[in-house]
């Protein structure tokens, strides 16, 4: 190959690098988007639908910091002309892979269980509303934020103290405008939400798996693509040095 074709592949193949380190970065910023913006949903209700349920924001917005961070130093193996920082940067992007996928497939598997686990948890925190301030903001955070009421629907309700002793659910569960809500379940209830929150949630949930879903596909592409021409970098470094000796 003579000095101009190693230099116009060697072109090539840089900017093929650069296209797939951009579109990966593009995938971690959106990971990381998305899991602050979920946790900023949810900061006042993971009380009631379950603590552990907070970690789940937390990973998404880890994976995607990793993704950034990993593309910079894609970008800084490129600049350098660094073998052994590419081939770091190649066994980076093989681990986030892994992480990935694994993620993903629990996630995905996760998903089955997640309407039973919501309606236990749900319910079980009805019952404590009005004795413990956090579970109360909670709840209330949660009916008015998915414009819901109870856990599978408004009469669950009638099954917790605070339903029994006062025939009635809280000012949470009411439609927009408030002030012509009767909360009174033995009256008019029209004005109250008649859906649960679980199925609210679990609607709500399945959109972002589907969403965290495509950006997975995109950043795993991303990472294949760049893979390969990683590779092809390695070996057009190492053919101009040989070349040069």
């Amino acid at each position: 190959m003579n000095e101009k074709g190693i230099s116009n592949f060697e072109r090539f193949v840089k900017i093929c690098f650069w296209l797939a380190i951009f579109f990966y970065w593009v995938s971690g910023v959106v990971l990381m988007c998305i899991g602050v913006s979920v946790q900023v949903k949810l900061r006042d209700i993971y009380v009631v639908i379950n603590d552990a349920a907070s970690e789940v924001p937390v990973i998404i917005t880890v994976i995607g910091t990793l993704v950034v961070l990993s593309s910079a130093f894609g970008k800084v193996a490129l600049l350098k002309h660094s073998p052994n920082l590419i081939k770091l940067f190649i066994g980076i992007l093989l681990a986030l892979l892994v992480l990935e996928i694994t993620a993903g497939a629990a996630a995905y598997t996760y998903r089955h269980k997640l309407h039973q686990t919501l309606l236990s948890d749900t319910l079980k925190t009805l019952d404590k509303y009005n004795e413990e301030v956090q579970i109360t903001k909670g709840v209330d955070s949660l009916q008015t934020e998915f414009q819901c009421c109870g856990a599978e629907n408004y009469t669950d309700w009638l099954n917790t103290t605070f339903g029994s002793l006062s025939s009635s659910v809280p000012i949470s569960c009411c439609r927009v405008p408030v002030e012509n809500c009767i909360t009174d379940l033995s009256k008019n209830t029209a004005g109250i939400n008649q859906q649960g929150c679980v199925l609210k949630l679990n609607n709500w949930v399945e959109e972002h798996i589907a969403m965290l879903g495509g950006v997975g596909i995109f950043a795993g592409v991303a990472q294949l693509f760049g893979i390969p021409f990683c590779y092809l970098l390695l070996r057009t470094l190492r053919e101009n040095y040989e070349h040069i000796e």
